[in-house]
């Protein structure tokens, strides 16, 4: 019988998901075979961590779980990497999705009044796609206008775990320019969908 190492099994699920896996999934599909509990996953997880101290790869903490992924300190060498893959962003979208994640919750009508001029369809329906932005109720006014916030999908692909660690926004006079900050993260952020799998394959 092959010896379980639990360390060594959560490594090779957190390199092998296409996203990242929390505590309770980790103990749900571990103790399937094996007699384990949440806090031999947590115990784990740091042995995990403090491995990978002097490398280049570490444990991350997201919203929606943990995953692997390749340090920010070789991201230079990484966006050579995704120059070509990684998905390329207009500036509206990058607003409105600030405007979301700032404001939140807001209607499209908040929106387009923050930045001054409508919002597409298609805009609305990239970040609904990408699974970054949901609708969470409805405003109780005339025309019952969709509500939405942000996703955990949102924080971990910005490799956030809380609202609270988006940068702060600097004092500004104009509105519209409520993307800034947010843009330049996500421009110097790798596309970290694709960091456990394809920086360590």
């Amino acid at each position: 019988m092959i010896n379980f190492n639990l360390k060594h099994t959560i490594e090779a699920l957190l390199l092998s998901s296409n996203e990242p896996l929390s505590t309770e999934r980790l103990f749900k599909i571990i103790s399937n075979k094996h007699q384990i509990t949440k806090t031999d996953v947590l115990d784990a997880i740091k042995a995990l961590e403090n491995d990978y101290l002097e490398k280049e790869i570490e444990v991350s903490k997201v919203a929606s779980g943990y995953r692997i992924q390749a340090k920010k300190s070789i991201n230079d060498y990484l966006n050579i990497i995704f120059a070509e893959r990684t998905p390329k962003y207009s500036r509206a979208l990058m607003e409105t999705l600030s405007i979301i994640a700032y404001k939140q919750p807001v209607t499209r009508g908040d929106i387009e009044a923050i930045r001054g001029v409508s919002v597409s369809s298609s805009i609305m329906r990239t970040l609904t796609d990408r699974n970054w932005i949901k609708i969470i109720g409805y405003r109780d006014v005339p025309g019952k206008p969709a509500m939405f916030s942000t996703t955990a999908d949102f924080l971990s692909y910005f490799g956030l775990e809380k609202l609270e660690q988006l940068p702060e926004l600097p004092d500004i006079k104009e509105p519209k320019n409520l993307d800034l900050e947010l843009d330049n993260q996500s421009n110097t952020l790798v596309e970290n969908d694709n960091l456990p799998e394809t920086s360590l394959n």
